[in-house]
């Protein structure tokens, strides 16, 4: 890799993104990809390559920003995966830009880095949820990408947690990883009218889990037979709500849910376009997050954010981005996680202090803030390498 320039105008860089993980915009990786790219098209010129299906779904427009399609045959995973590593990093005359940006690296990485590189990783569940992917995923999580993510210029970790499972699956140094903490949007968050839930069938008060329908990971059957367990008067009062996509193991979510007493009174209405999930987090009455392993948990931030009281896992990152505001239960217990949502429910001082604790712990993340962090990484860079000069 050639040495970096420093501009003459550090406040605008052409920055080269792929957004080959994109999900079909139903993921917590397409929410981040979202968000930071039109952080970054603020004050930067943003190229991103997305598959060809994907870019009618990219909800982000900006004069900063340009879209390359790619050829939807590479929408295979493992010829995506492939392809990311050893032909893009020929391709798009990648030295015309400052420096490439990957949001997931995690899911996408490049074999060789031609410019200065920046990526993202979100998490190691895969080492912490047994039978997650198949075998080839899990050999090229825990063979491939340790070897090729140490080639990149600079690693920011989305939480404390994500870095230190870095350090200790990928045996990495904590002086090549930097904590980048996600943001929110705020102004998503403002009040939304109630009325745009009504096609979802809600006619309730509620619980709210949103989540892709993932077992185990997700750990929905754990809270579902928790909520079964509720007093009946409480059930009566409180539905259970749970929007998200299927995804791998749903249908044993479904399956159960068949035979469920409380069929009736759990809802999964499928993936919520972004607009309804503003009204969707203000009108519940509690907010519980009992996924096994999260890099960070944006619905956490984002439940806080609309003044709603939180439960969740006492795993992984959540505790540590919740801070003060939430309740901890063991997300392998259901017991746990009945007990810890009927406390919580039972007492209206409880919610206050932690509606209002959730409002103060939020206003550590912002997508401002993240993008900044990845602007300052490349400055570094480039400051390094001309004093190696």
């Amino acid at each position: 890799m050639s040495s970096p320039v420093m501009k003459n105008n550090p406040e605008s860089y052409r920055i080269f993104v792929s957004g080959m993980a994109y999900d079909e915009g139903k993921s917590g990786v397409s929410d981040y990809i979202n968000n930071i790219v039109k952080a970054l098209s603020i004050n930067h010129q943003v190229d991103m390559i997305m598959l060809e299906s994907d870019v009618c779904r990219f909800p982000v427009s900006s004069p900063n920003l340009k879209i390359i399609p790619v050829s939807d045959k590479l929408k295979n995973a493992v010829i995506n995966m492939l392809w990311h590593l050893f032909i893009l990093p020929g391709k798009y005359n990648l030295k015309s830009y400052d420096f490439i940006f990957l949001p997931a690296a995690n899911r996408r990485l490049l074999a060789s880095f031609p410019i200065p590189s920046i990526v993202t990783f979100h998490d190691l569940s895969q080492f912490h949820i047994p039978a997650k992917y198949d075998a080839f995923r899990m050999f090229y999580i825990k063979i491939v990408i340790p070897f090729f993510v140490k080639k990149a210029d600079k690693i920011l970790a989305i939480s404390k947690n994500t870095k230190e499972d870095l350090i200790k699956f990928y045996k990495m140094s904590p002086e090549s990883i930097e904590v980048n903490y996600n943001g929110y949007d705020s102004q998503r968050y403002q009040p939304a009218p109630a009325s745009v839930l009504k096609p979802l069938g809600i006619s309730k008060k509620y619980f709210l889990y949103i989540a892709r329908i993932e077992h185990p990971g997700k750990n929905h059957l754990r809270l579902i037979k928790a909520y079964e367990d509720l007093p009946v008067d409480l059930k009566n009062r409180y539905d259970l709500v749970l929007p998200g996509k299927n995804w791998s193991g749903s249908e044993i979510v479904l399956e159960y849910l068949k035979n469920s007493p409380d069929k009736e009174r759990i809802h999964l209405p499928g993936f919520v376009d972004s607009e309804v999930l503003p009204a969707l987090y203000q009108q519940c009455s509690l907010y519980i997050f009992p996924s096994l392993y999260e890099g960070f948990g944006i619905p956490l931030i984002e439940a806080m954010a609309s003044g709603v009281p939180v439960v969740c896992s006492n795993t992984s990152s959540l505790p540590e981005i919740g801070g003060e505001a939430i309740a901890l239960f063991d997300p392998y217990s259901e017991l746990s996680i009945r007990e810890t949502i009927w406390r919580v429910i039972s007492s209206e001082i409880m919610q206050k202090a932690m509606i209002a604790n959730g409002f103060k712990q939020v206003k550590q993340f912002s997508w401002k803030k993240h993008a900044d962090k990845i602007i300052q990484s490349y400055q570094e860079i480039v400051s390094r390498a001309q004093k190696r000069d």
